[in-house]
């Protein structure tokens, strides 16, 4: 049949289809993603702000991170330090009763005190995953090794009077960790600090005593001796130094700070979070919307195009 209908209508309706089938389509695609364009050019001027906030984002998570992974350590920390002066503290008490009579032998002190010492050695040997956190930077040896063949032994009576931390297998470098721009953290405490030095010290000087019945008087001056060095290490420092509970304090106030600094992060996160939605993701309810608008007004031209393709001068006359 004779077509009545010219090429230049053909190729309009034809062109309004195809623009149609394109809208239906982008439709279909925001509708099924959930996400306004699948590149930054479909989102036009909001495309620098969505690159900047993700960036920052980034930076945020990453801070997370590293205050997550030292929080674990630091409780980890805190545990031991907490567990090493409980064990201190009832000692001290034992050794106050073990001065009278044959105590010290009915009691196994330096049975006692050896099993300690080994309770002790493994809390300050603790390990996140395979990083001992008690040895500054030196993180693959552990920080007390007794038998490391460096070390040597107290033979008690007398009682070690000075310090030895042959056993430290550590290094004197501070744990630092970045949480926040440009802020870094020094954190965690070191096996070799005088506290821990003076708890094993008088665990181990205990340990070595062969006890008389009862006790001699040199035996006895050894067990004030180890008592007074436990009340250094619990109760009385010397200036400048801590107590065991002062260093528990000290990784308390660690996790203190960057507790703080973790609730920022997390409330940006959360506003950052919320702008990258805003920017990236379409209205659901209203995207259907338009898709069931675009797929009438498509079926609309299909319906107009197939008219026109139909009409001949019969039916124009």
């Amino acid at each position: 049949m004779t077509r009545v209908a010219t090429l230049a209508q053909n190729r309009f309706s034809l062109f309004t289809t195809l623009n149609t089938q394109q809208r239906v389509f982008d439709a279909q695609t925001k509708v099924g993603t959930g996400l306004k364009s699948q590149d930054f050019a479909g989102l036009a001027r909001e495309a620098g702000r969505l690159v900047s906030v993700k960036n920052e984002f980034a930076r945020v998570d990453q801070f997370l991170e590293n205050i997550e992974t030292t929080d674990r350590r630091l409780e980890f920390m805190s545990f031991s330090l907490e567990r090493v002066e409980e064990l201190s503290r009832e000692f001290r008490t034992t050794l106050l009763g073990a001065k009278n009579g044959d105590t010290a032998n009915v009691i196994g002190l330096p049975t006692l005190a050896q099993g300690l010492l080994d309770q002790i050695v493994d809390l300050l040997n603790v390990r996140d995953e395979s990083r001992f956190l008690f040895s500054g930077g030196n993180i693959r040896t552990a920080p007390v090794d007794l038998n490391n063949g460096t070390y040597t032994p107290p033979v008690v009576p007398p009682f070690p009077a000075a310090a030895d931390t042959d056993w430290y297998g550590g290094d004197s470098v501070v744990q630092r960790a970045r949480v926040d721009e440009g802020f870094e953290i020094n954190y965690g405490v070191r096996a070799n600090d005088p506290a821990i030095e003076r708890v094993i010290r008088a665990f181990d000087a205990i340990s070595e005593i062969a006890f008389s019945t009862p006790p001699s008087a040199a035996e006895i001056t050894a067990i004030n001796d180890a008592v007074s060095l436990l009340t250094q290490a619990l109760d009385s420092p010397p200036a400048g130094e801590n107590t065991i509970g002062g260093l528990f304090s000290q990784v308390a106030l660690q996790r203190n700070i960057i507790d703080d600094i973790k609730t920022k992060h997390e409330n940006f996160a959360a506003f950052a979070e919320k702008n990258i939605a805003e920017i990236e993701q379409v209205d659901t309810a209203e995207a259907i919307s338009i898709l069931n608008a675009e797929q009438v007004t498509l079926e609309a031209s299909f319906t107009v195009i197939g008219r026109i393709q139909r009409v001949s001068l019969v039916n124009f006359l």
